[in-house]
């Protein structure tokens, strides 16, 4: 009998009994486990768990079987064989008890129930959460329970009935309809909708009660039934399938994680051994997903489950193992392991050497203890067989055992062992886990706000309240280029502009928008730190880099290689515990996605290529607008706080986004120009750039019936609009910061004449930039022929335009284009 099954049908009532434990009315009991002059353990009999409140005791969440272990004062395994006893009635308890019901549960549910229905029709709130979960009222049997000050139970809680075998309301369950609570009556009882009819042939087991009602509403030929929740295949479930009188099939469909397909498989063990002539099978959710939040993102819902439905699969079932009776193995103190016999009890003191050079040994320091309480204590090498005769001899004579015996039982500790040791080896090492829980409040202010409309403005709203004035079509590329980090398609975008331009602190505030446990910032990188990091150090990670200028070759090597390939793999000498020098290899893991800063005009093609350029804003409105916000910010006229909340804010949405597949159904309608240099990969990052945008808009988009979100025309719109900058410096032969310099030239010398001649001092005059970053400037024009310089050094030079380009029909041309295969789609 399988724990799951053992839970299932002993609940935790039965076991008080059993111990003659007796509740008071609120649940509560004084603690077996320690002296207890006051109540302090509780009984949840809704989820057969104990918890002791008291400050000196170590008892806290216990189940069945761990209460009983601790009753017992024995093993685990002894606990699962006492609790096979209690099922199967061998033993009895010596005192039947009853428990409470608690006030707030009226004798006639029904009446109570039609009042519930009767505010629902009232209550626009609740019908808004109703139709935002596509749930029909018209259809379902839902009703309302408003906020009561006598009742406090379910407050503001849509309520949904649960019935017994003769079709009777014996049990309420509430839904909050802001927030997540969930809501049972005490000494919850009765099934959701109902208890299948007795000619049933196909059963559908759904993991919960919204989900479940999500599903009644659809044509089908299948009978459903709630779960509560991944642990709560009840006794009652199981009574309701053993009385169908020719079931063939239950079908599962569990939330597509890890928690629901876990628990489809432990269900299924559970109906397999008790019911072997049913098929059990499985409809399997895409990750993510549960059957509400299906129905919720499909118009055509019923085709949907349908196809799925079609689709299911059987359950992979575990070949039972035969129990052991004689051995136990226990691991779970690696530095004290313990082997148990019906001889005696071994433990491996100070754990194992599981190195992949150890291999050919199996070193141990063993304590042996007899049922009699005698002890031995040995050193020995497992693979030495001489060794393992002689400690068996001297075992056996020390403890009065048989030495024969005693051999047999080290040679089972040595199977244990090696397996043991297998799985260690070969269990990948991952990095310390980072994740950031949010509360339900969090959760739910996120989940609402990716909800809106017109997310991405809003996005750029909260950008702006964080710190960044200005820069707004900038700040928002390189928003979603960070924040697509933990995605498939990771972004890259290079921040150009002069010294005290503010490229920095674009970056920073940007990189604050971003998980902080996600981010990593470098100043300097030296030339093979990157390629000496863990494994898994930069997975899924944001680097920011606040001058790539700075890195060396190697440097900026690894981080071209982590942007484009994902892994940074090194053929390096390695030193061994021994000493010795081997050679072997070195392996870092990608994605990464990055934003870096440069001051230089010209950057290497190979770094430039691989990023959206984002040239700052360095105008004479935009140096106001700065100014502007930093005597206000020192006038205390800005709320800093109001900053750290909104970054806290924005920082919980991003937590929140998943990597979902993502398909583009016009991704050929929309063509870049043909001149932009390197089209193909500028093609390449529009494409990630909308998918990046699709992801952002998740709680939004549609999903097809494989789970993959679907682009809008929407996202590929806000592409466009927000690179089309990028785009244009794509095409443009000068830099964004050179364009700047060169427009406000332009506009100088035009009010002159286009054959007016100038020297250095006007242009640093007009531009306001220093003496280095003009000269660099002048002498980039000159070298591209856009200015021509006449005269001699000693004498100062002066210089003519040469090329009256006109960037402003360039723009026009590619923006119109854009729109037009925009609007054509």
């Amino acid at each position: 009998m399988e724990i799951t099954e053992i839970k299932s049908r002993l609940s935790i009532k039965a076991i008080l009994s059993h111990y003659n434990l007796t509740p008071n009315k609120n649940g509560m009991l004084c603690c077996p486990f320690h002296a207890d002059q006051k109540a302090s353990m509780k009984i949840y009999f809704e989820t057969n768990t104990v918890y002791c409140f008291a400050g000196n005791c170590k008892v806290n969440n216990l189940d069945q079987i761990d209460f009983i272990m601790k009753m017992e004062k024995g093993t685990k395994h002894e606990a699962i064989e006492k609790a096979k006893t209690l099922i199967n009635g061998t033993t009895k308890p010596q005192k039947e008890i009853s428990f409470p019901t608690i006030k707030s549960k009226p004798k006639d549910l029904q009446s109570t129930f039609n009042k519930y229905l009767k505010s629902l029709a009232t209550n626009q709130p609740a019908k808004q959460y109703l139709e935002d979960r596509k749930l029909k009222t018209k259809q379902l049997e839902i009703g309302f329970k408003g906020r009561s000050a006598k009742d406090k139970w379910a407050n503001n809680c849509v309520i949904f009935p649960l019935k017994n075998e003769a079709n009777q309301i014996v049990s309420l369950y509430g839904r909050a309809i802001k927030g997540d609570g969930h809501y049972y009556q005490s000494n919850r009882s009765g099934l959701y909708p109902n208890f299948p009819s007795i000619k049933t042939k196909r059963l559908v087991l759904c993991e919960s009660i919204i989900d479940t009602a999500s599903l009644l509403q659809l044509k089908s030929g299948f009978t459903f039934l709630a779960l509560f929740g991944t642990n709560g295949l009840t006794k009652e479930h199981l009574e309701a399938i053993d009385r169908i009188e020719n079931l063939e099939e239950v079908i599962f469909i569990l939330d597509g994680d890890l928690a629901g397909r876990a628990a489809t498989k432990v269900h299924a063990q559970v109906l397999a051994k008790l019911y072997p002539g049913i098929k059990l099978t499985e409809v399997i959710l895409p990750d993510g997903e549960d059957v509400n939040s299906m129905l919720v993102s499909h118009d055509e819902a019923t085709k949907l489950f349908s196809e799925l439905f079609e689709n299911r699969s059987g359950v992979e079932l575990k070949q039972a193992a035969p129990e052991k009776k004689k051995e136990i193995f226990y691991t779970a103190d690696p530095y004290h392991i313990i082997y148990k016999t019906d001889l005696a009890e071994y433990v491996v003191k100070g754990g194992l050497r599981n190195s992949p050079k150890d291999l050919d040994s199996l070193k141990i320091t063993l304590l042996v203890t007899s049922e009699t309480g005698l002890k031995s204590r040995n050193k020995l090498d497992l693979y030495e067989d001489k060794q393992v005769e002689k400690i068996s001899i001297v075992v056996a004579e020390k403890l009065d055992l048989n030495r024969e015996q005693v051999e047999l039982d080290l040679q089972g500790l040595t199977d244990e062992l090696e397996v043991y040791r297998h799985e260690i080896i070969n269990t990948p090492l991952q990095e310390e886990s980072d994740q950031v829980i949010l509360s339900a409040a969090e959760k739910q202010a996120a989940v609402t706000f990716l909800k809106q409309k017109n997310l991405i403005q809003k996005f750029n709203e909260l950008i702006g309240k964080a710190g960044i004035t200005g820069e707004e079509k900038n700040r928002l590329l390189l928003f979603v280029v960070a924040s697509s980090y933990q995605m498939p398609d990771t972004l890259h975008a290079l921040i150009q502009g002069a010294s005290g331009s503010g490229k920095t602190r674009l970056l920073r505030v940007i990189s604050d928008l971003m998980p902080e446990e996600k981010v990593k910032r470098y100043t300097r990188v030296t030339d093979s730190s990157f390629y000496n990091q863990g494994e898994y150090y930069f997975t899924n990670k944001l680097l920011c880099f606040e001058d790539i200028d700075g890195l060396k070759e190697d440097a900026l090597l690894a981080v071209r290689e982590l942007q484009s390939n994902e892994i940074l793999i090194t053929s390096t000498s390695i030193k061994d515990e021994a000493g010795s020098i081997k050679g072997g290899e070195r392996i870092v893991r990608g994605p990464i996605a990055s934003i870096s800063c440069t001051t230089k005009a010209a950057v290497y093609e190979d770094n430039i290529s691989r990023c959206f350029v984002v040239a700052v804003d360095e105008s004479q409105s935009q140096s106001l607008r700065i100014i502007k916000y930093q005597n206000e910010k020192a006038a205390g006229l800005i709320d800093r706080s109001e900053e750290s909340k909104t970054k806290v804010f924005i920082q919980n949405c991003i937590r929140l986004l998943q990597p979902l597949e993502v398909i583009n159904p016009f991704a050929n309608k929309v063509q870049l120009p043909k001149n932009a240099h390197k089209i193909r990969r500028l093609n390449e990052l529009y494409q990630s750039f909308v998918r990046q945008l699709t992801l952002l808009n998740q709680y939004q988009r549609k999903r097809d019936p494989k789970g993959r979100l679907i682009t809008e025309k929407a996202d590929l719109k806000m592409a466009c609009d927000i690179l089309f900058e990028s785009i244009v410096l794509k095409v443009d032969e000068l830099d964004g910061s050179l364009r700047q310099f060169y427009e406000t030239l332009k506009v100088y010398v035009k009010a002159k004449g286009d054959d007016y001649k100038f020297d250095r001092f006007e242009i640093k005059k007009i531009t306001k930039v220093s003496k280095a970053t003009l000269h660099r400037k002048i002498r980039r024009l000159i070298d591209l022929e856009y200015i021509n310089q006449y005269g001699f050094g000693n004498r100062g030079y002066h210089y003519k335009i040469a090329h009256w380009d006109d960037i402003g029909v360039i723009r026009s041309s590619i923006k119109k284009e854009l729109e037009n295969q925009l609007l054509a789609l």
